[in-house]
């Protein structure tokens, strides 16, 4: 009768635990548009609070101080966009050369696949053509889609600057509603813990969002000079993107690069060029793996490279590429949580590096 009653025990817990998850997915994939904006918030609110800290050391109200490093953060975003439009506009003008040099690729697939697979030319054009229409017909859908990602990506930013605005003037306010929960329910000798982690994930999400920050700067400035020397039109877009793209971790270096090199092997005439930028970008993605990003952003987030991974994965399944970006922050967040909590530190361990 007692190891009746211990397996369904156990079974309960199981069948708890399975609720719990699958509660917490259902949450964040339905609740995805208030939990992106709100996360991004709190990192930017994080990140930019000793900037805070020291406008209001110096007389600054705290409301004018989260007004003017938040509205500087978002002026700079916004130049660092202009100048990316600015050069996708100049890149513009060469899609005629690109137009040109696939129609000429598509012209020697179309002679290899008839000597070697004899299919006539002509039956490969209509398949093509009956694939071209079917991507045009989806064009239109996909054009419209765009047009509202923009508005939506406009609001969304707009929320955001409120949000870490609100996040940095109610920050005292947002602290104490933590520490009365942790005195309910866990009693006034944990409170001076609970001001610790508080501490801490502060302390880890500004460094890290701040080292980000700081590895796409350098990074930018790398690739520009690099593809500058090689002789890659349009340097700085493709530096800027490169850079960018290589916020997610493991496979934004590989993504960007993939993308410079296609672009230089399309519109070059030789492949000395493409294989130069591949050369160029594996140096760098070594000086990034193994300098860059372990001494400015690695002492932060000591996340294994197993659960860095399934994170990638499970934020691009709920939140696509921003669930890429933020869930690597989160989980990190979630270790420091685990490391100073005694029953949860075997799952510290367990994510950690």
């Amino acid at each position: 009768m007692k190891e009746r009653i211990v397996k369904l025990t156990v079974l309960g817990s199981f069948n708890q635990v399975l609720i719990f998850l699958v509660l917490l997915f259902a949450i964040l994939h339905f609740g995805k548009a208030f939990l992106i904006p709100l996360l991004t918030s709190a990192l930017f609110a994080m990140l930019l609070l000793p900037i805070c800290h020291r406008l209001e050391a110096k007389g600054i109200k705290r409301g004018w101080a989260a007004v003017a490093v938040v509205l500087t953060t978002l002026l700079l975003m916004v130049g660092v966009l202009y100048v990316l439009v600015n050069e996708l506009v100049e890149l513009a003008g060469d899609l005629v050369v690109v137009g040109d040099k696939i129609s000429l690729m598509l012209d020697r697939a179309y002679g290899y696949i008839a000597e070697h697979f004899d299919i006539s030319e002509v039956k490969q054009k209509e398949y093509l053509q009956k694939q071209v229409t079917q991507w045009s017909n989806s064009a239109g859908k996909m054009v419209g889609g765009a047009i509202f990602s923009v508005v939506s990506v406009l609001g969304s930013l707009l929320i955001i600057t409120i949000y870490t605005i609100l996040m940095l003037i109610y920050r005292i306010r947002i602290k104490r509603f933590v520490f009365q929960l942790v005195r309910r329910h866990a009693g006034y000798g944990e409170v001076d813990h609970a001001r610790g982690i508080v501490e801490k994930i502060t302390k880890v999400s500004s460094r890290y969002v701040a080292g980000i920050f700081l590895v796409v700067a350098i990074l930018s400035v790398i690739y520009f000079v690099g593809l500058t020397i090689i002789g890659v039109e349009n340097a700085l877009f493709f530096a800027i993107l490169a850079a960018l793209i290589n916020v997610i971790p493991y496979i934004g270096s590989v993504a960007g690069g993939a993308i410079v090199v296609l672009y230089t092997f399309i519109t070059g005439d030789t492949l000395t060029i493409p294989v130069v930028v591949a050369l160029f970008f594996t140096a760098v993605q070594q000086l990034d793996s193994y300098v860059l990003t372990p001494k400015i952003t690695g002492g932060q987030v000591k996340i294994g490279p197993l659960f860095t991974i399934m994170a990638l994965l499970l934020g691009g399944m709920l939140w696509g590429a921003a669930g890429m970006i933020l869930f690597i922050p989160l989980l990190g967040i979630f270790k420091v949580i685990f490391d100073n909590i005694d029953p949860l530190k075997p799952y510290g361990h367990l994510i950690g590096d």
